[in-house]
């Protein structure tokens, strides 16, 4: 079991690809995983289980939000 944080990237079969902190990718088996987690998702290993951090996955998500307004303005 990986440590997170875990960014999932996308889903491939039964597993989940994400990326850690270090860019690098590790495949995570989605009945690991809890209901509901989908792309952009950001999960942590909490006592040994997989949950979904919804703070940080909205904050990563405005951020994204953000740099895609700037690279789009006039």
């Amino acid at each position: 079991m990986k440590t997170g944080p875990l960014i999932v990237d996308r889903f491939e079969g039964g597993f989940a690809v994400c990326e850690q902190e270090d860019s690098t990718m590790v495949d995570v088996n989605v009945k690991f995983l809890p209901e509901g987690t989908k792309e952009g998702d950001v999960l942590r290993v909490e006592n040994g289980v997989y949950a979904i951090d919804a703070d940080a996955t909205l904050e990563r998500t405005k951020h994204i939000r953000q740099l895609m307004g700037e690279l789009w303005e006039d």
